[in-house]
């Protein structure tokens, strides 16, 4: 702790230069006569973050930021103001608590006092692929006053968008009559045979809800609009709403956009907040719900198709590769190569969907291969293909 930059970064602090080599002296002798660093205190999780920083190239910088974390805690813990008296002044060990303070994440979920000062309910719906878990969700968000969507692509965002807009979605509550058509080319998983309809492939001025769309690259504000479709990143956590839906809850997991979804969980001030995803999510939410002290109810939902794993491969044979096949691959170079070579060997035309084809095209790449008449028979895809469509 005697570096020129550990001295100058405490110095930035507000620590004043006379102070700063008795407060260090003092902390380098506590720790090695008593072990006051108190791994012991840390969680877990805590350890394992701070053994994944201290081991990582960046080691170095990991290892400093540590120690001066170390050294707050250890000057604003009380049991350690009475040996400082007389080395750092009041003054100082207050700025040192402030700033302690302000940078203490233990308790995340505080820094959404709007939602704290809520008693929410958290709905789960979850279930695979094609189990309809985002059904009641959205018929319940069309039927508030004040309400948002916020799902991980701009497909998704811009769908409930032009859905809500031209009255697509039938509210929770209303009953479509028999002969308005279910769209079943939509990108959200609602389709529940026996219940009432949830979106439909014609609008209906009675259902319209005017909604404002808002991502990273797209802002339209609709005049009079209560209702909101963004983007996870984009959902704001400073308003007060009815219903909020969060869809593709196991994102929470993702190692780079999960704080997204972890910050929508515990800020989303909403009377309702509707979970929607994978029951992967559910020990994680069921974690935060105890955090936060929101009543959580669990939905569970099962696949409405069957879903089985074939006696045999394909055995590097691409010419039984059937209608209504999708192929997978991780490369965009070998969804082209497969497109060209099962074309080639089958007589099948394929469409493409991989991450980086622009939304709209993804949308109607995905058409065409649900559509039996259009002439495309198979899909050759990256795992993009798991996300935000219909198949």
């Amino acid at each position: 702790m005697t570096k020129v930059g550990v001295r100058q970064r405490l110095l930035r602090f507000g620590i004043p230069q006379h102070e700063l080599p008795g407060l260090l002296t003092a902390f380098t002798r506590d720790i090695q006569n008593r072990g006051s660093l108190r791994f012991g205190e840390k969680t877990p999780a805590q350890l394992t973050r701070l053994f994944h920083d201290i081991t990582s190239p960046s080691k170095k910088l990991a290892i400093d930021q540590a120690l001066t974390s170390f050294l707050y805690t250890w000057a604003t813990d009380p049991r350690h103001q009475k040996a400082l008296e007389g080395i750092v002044s009041r003054v100082t060990l207050d700025r040192m608590t402030r700033l302690r303070t302000a940078v203490d994440f233990t308790r995340l979920a505080d820094s959404f006092p709007l939602a704290r000062r809520m008693r929410r309910k958290l709905i789960l719906h979850v279930g695979p692929t094609n189990s309809g878990k985002t059904h009641t969700a959205l018929r319940t968000l069309a039927a508030s006053r004040v309400g948002a969507y916020g799902g991980p692509l701009r497909l998704l965002a811009h769908e409930i968008y032009e859905r809500l807009n031209t009255g697509q979605i039938v509210p929770l509550g209303v009953e479509a009559a028999d002969n308005y058509e279910v769209d079943e080319n939509s990108n959200l998983d609602v389709q529940v045979p026996g219940t009432p309809r949830a979106v439909l492939k014609h609008g209906n001025s009675l259902f319209v809800r005017p909604c404002s769309l808002l991502t990273g690259d797209e802002l339209r504000n609709v005049e009079g609009a209560t209702l909101y479709s963004c983007t996870v990143e984009m959902l704001s956590l400073d308003k007060r709403y009815d219903v909020v839906v969060i869809d593709e809850i196991q994102m929470i997991a993702d190692s780079q956009r999960g704080p997204a979804w972890t910050a929508a969980v515990l800020g989303t001030a909403a009377e309702e907040l509707h979970l929607c995803g994978e029951e992967r999510a559910v020990p994680i939410v069921q974690a935060l719900a105890e955090i936060t002290g929101d009543e959580l109810v669990i939905n569970h939902y099962q696949r409405l198709s069957p879903l089985e794993v074939a006696p045999r491969s394909l055995e590097c044979d691409l010419t039984r590769i059937q209608k209504g096949d999708c192929v997978v691959t991780f490369s965009r170079s070998n969804i082209f190569n497969l497109k060209k070579n099962i074309e080639e060997k089958t007589g099948h035309r394929c469409a493409v969907i991989y991450g980086r084809l622009p939304p709209e095209i993804r949308a109607e790449q995905a058409a065409l291969f649900n559509d039996p008449s259009s002439g495309v028979d198979v899909l050759i895809a990256s795992d993009a293909v798991g996300m935000g469509l219909n198949l």
